[in-house]
């Protein structure tokens, strides 16, 4: 364990709303006004999803107002932004949905815009299946984990500007600044909610005449008696191609899956923190230069944080949102690691 990290802060039950169950109660009437104007499974999937990700009109949009982030998206989801369901699902619904975007379910938040971006992805085989060249993953994994990991990462470089010695966890875990748990989870959902029960070792792709509603989809991954909620984590270090022992209580191939990850992770950060600099109106040469330096101790930081997440979640009855971290402490910042070596973009 580093030393100096301690537990991180983990947030107690809500005495209120928003819950799971509120937002699948609120989930089933809007797929039932969207089937009345007669629109398919994979079209509500991705109407559901403009509200939170990818569209002017989103919640991201509301935080955010940045077009950067809507053309990614669309880019990963290879799809244009869907219209506005405002008019076929009301004001009132429509904002209930929004604020119900970050839920809680048992001992955990759980962030609904990440499950229906992943469902959207596994509707369609090129942004399953498709590596985006020199972006580190597939739409899929850009859209979710991937993004998020390499975001958070770009985030820590842009504090290691100004401390060198900033940490992930007191910045990218904290309720105060910017919580990334919430996120993971909505990002193992949106792998296996509606999943192919029979199919383990790869992802599965939603078929229409399978796929019912994104709320019926949600109350079989969390609720139902036989639900893939107490395995998730395992399932999901399948689908990232790592492999576990017989008692699946550990992995096999830890090395191996974690330089995947590092590798991952890395390319995409170079392109986030290009992104951050240019909203900031930062990019200049010196800038890029310095922040360049800080890429593979971000990116490694935060796929060992993430690996560790993995690895805590196999065990059985973990209640917590994060183990002892055993991240590695920032080292000597690199030289031109990211910008300058073959595949570091």
């Amino acid at each position: 364990m580093a030393s100096g990290l301690g537990r991180p802060h983990i947030a107690p039950p809500p005495s209120a709303e928003p819950s799971l169950a509120s937002l699948i109660h609120l989930l089933h009437e809007a797929a039932d006004r969207l089937q009345r104007h007669g629109l398919t499974s994979h079209q509500r999937i991705r109407l559901l999803r403009g509200l939170y990700y990818g569209t002017s009109h989103s919640l991201d949009f509301e935080r955010r107002s940045s077009w950067m982030r809507t053309c990614g998206f669309s880019i990963y989801l290879q799809s244009c932004p869907p219209p506005d369901p405002t008019p076929m699902l009301g004001t009132s619904l429509v904002r209930a949905l929004k604020d119900a975007a970050v839920v809680w379910h048992r001992d955990r938040w759980l962030d609904a815009g990440h499950a229906l971006v992943g469902l959207e992805a596994r509707t369609r085989l090129g942004p399953s299946r498709l590596p985006l060249w020199g972006q580190g993953g597939t739409g899929l994994e850009l859209s979710t984990w991937l993004g998020d990991l390499g975001g958070a990462a770009g985030l820590l470089i842009l504090q290691r500007l100004e401390d060198p010695m900033a940490r992930a966890v007191p910045w990218l875990f904290s309720k105060h600044t910017y919580d990334l748990r919430p996120n993971l989870e909505g990002d193992v959902a949106g792998y296996l909610v509606a999943r192919d029960p029979l199919i383990t070792d790869r992802l599965s792709v939603l078929k229409p005449p399978d796929f019912v509603s994104v709320a019926r989809a949600l109350e079989d991954y969390t609720r139902r008696l036989a639900s893939d909620w107490p395995d998730r984590w395992g399932l999901f270090i399948r689908l990232l191609g790592g492999r576990i022992g017989p008692a699946n209580d550990h992995l096999l191939d830890r090395n191996d899956l974690l330089a995947r990850i590092q590798t991952k992770t890395r390319r995409f950060t170079v392109w986030y923190l290009l992104y951050r600099l240019k909203h900031a109106k930062r990019v200049s040469r010196a800038t890029l230069v310095e922040a360049s330096r800080h890429v593979e101790g971000a990116a490694t930081e935060l796929s060992e944080l993430f690996l560790a997440v993995l690895e805590q979640g196999l065990m059985p009855g973990s209640t917590l949102d994060l183990p002892d971290l055993p991240a590695s402490p920032p080292g000597p910042p690199r030289g031109l690691l990211a910008f300058g070596r073959p595949g570091g973009i």
